[in-house]
């Protein structure tokens, strides 16, 4: 993301504060809120919005103007059409999947290689998520030569990791969590998928999932806390998108060994995300300096992508289970009464308590898509009453 680093508003007021009990904060309000419903409306309008028809890919913003270099939140586009196309089996999804796939690679020049490795991180893990949804072994090819060009960005400088791109500058090579937790994930997903099979630069895809998440683990994250930062000593680089990928990591790692080190991993950065990357009013999940049409604004939707998987793992202690789903509950809840405008369109506010403008950027609504995906996902699976 090439913005990340050029924030200057003000902090919005976060601060550590208790985890979510095991009811919603405020109990004077009620809500009744058909899950699977507003998923429906989310996506569909989101879809029928912001996808453009004519060049197959996502516009940036509601009124069609194309960010012509927004190659990372494509991505999580395309995250929101395979959620919504596995949740509904509805044709109108799949035919966008599969046209997705032309219609950005002619936007990124006929081409999915990126010069930054967090992009194609993204694009890695959805493509492979597409492959799985639709069988469209096109993306099969895609998501291989993103992970082996991925791959080729590691090397040992500062303990080893790969890189935010691939300039030899400073800032090039600076090393973090936007470029190796989706990497890690990728890893232990295709490690999974093609086992032994695959070889990249010599190495399974299990020995490039343990180097990458330890690598991960030893320099970005507070052993005693869960922390996941960019700098030890600024928490405002602390983001809610590296928790989520961390803790995707450490969950998928759990799956191929048992070892309740990792899922202990998730849980912990968890409990810290959950109870200090909010806002200190509502507990509603949040972001410093959030603002219109930001890269930032995409960050809480990454994390409940993975928070939501963490819920859904049948390892998962009940006690642990009921106060994530009272988070994301809590965060929904607020987004859908108070930070979302329904007619003549579904759009969500950045913030997730404040209702948006007439324009709504992308990132924004991916985030507010993917949490009404998440909610109906939780729904269907029992865990909300």
């Amino acid at each position: 993301m090439k913005t990340r680093l050029y924030i200057s508003l003000l902090a919005l007021g976060l601060s550590a504060c208790g985890k979510i009990e095991d009811e919603y904060v405020d109990r004077s309000v009620k809500y009744n809120i058909n899950w699977n419903t507003a998923a429906d409306s989310s996506s569909r309008s989101f879809t029928s919005v912001y996808f453009n028809s004519t060049k197959n890919h996502f516009n940036n913003d509601n009124f069609g103007a194309i960010g012509q270099f927004d190659y990372w939140p494509e991505a999580h586009g395309l995250d929101v059409l395979v959620d919504a196309y596995v949740r509904t089996k509805d044709d109108f999804y799949k035919q966008k999947i599969a046209a997705f796939y032309e219609g950005v690679k002619k936007k990124n020049g006929n081409r999915f290689w990126n010069n930054y490795y967090d992009d194609m991180g993204w694009h890695g893990m959805a493509h492979m998520r597409a492959l799985e949804a639709t069988g469209d072994t096109r993306y099969e090819q895609s998501a291989k030569e993103l992970w082996t060009a991925i791959i080729d960005g590691w090397n040992e400088e500062d303990g080893g990791g790969i890189p935010w791109n691939h300039e030899n500058t400073k800032e090039g090579r600076s090393k973090g969590v936007p470029s190796n937790g989706p990497a890690a994930i990728i890893a232990a997903r295709r490690w999974q998928k093609y086992g032994q099979s695959e070889i990249v630069r010599g190495e399974t895809n299990l020995v490039w999932l343990s180097r990458i998440y330890n690598w991960i683990k030893e320099h970005r994250v507070v052993q005693q806390s869960g922390r996941v930062f960019e700098d030890i000593n600024n928490n405002q680089g602390d983001w809610t998108y590296n928790a989520g990928t961390y803790m995707g990591a450490a969950l998928e790692y759990y799956k191929i060994t048992g070892n309740k080190v990792y899922l202990n991993d998730a849980m912990k950065t968890a409990d810290w995300t959950t109870s200090t990357l909010v806002n200190s009013t509502n507990k509603v999940l949040s972001d410093w300096a959030e603002q219109q049409d930001h890269d930032v604004n995409l960050f809480k939707g990454i994390f409940v992508r993975y928070l939501t998987e963490l819920i859904l793992h049948k390892d998962l202690p009940e006690s642990a289970r009921r106060r994530y789903v009272n988070f994301l509950k809590n965060s929904a809840q607020i987004l859908w009464t108070k930070g979302t405008t329904k007619t003549p369109v579904v759009l969500f506010g950045f913030r997730w308590w404040e209702a948006p403008a007439s324009v709504g950027g992308l990132r924004a609504q991916l985030s507010g898509a993917m949490l009404m995906e998440a909610m109906a996902k939780i729904k269907a699976a029992g865990y909300l009453e």
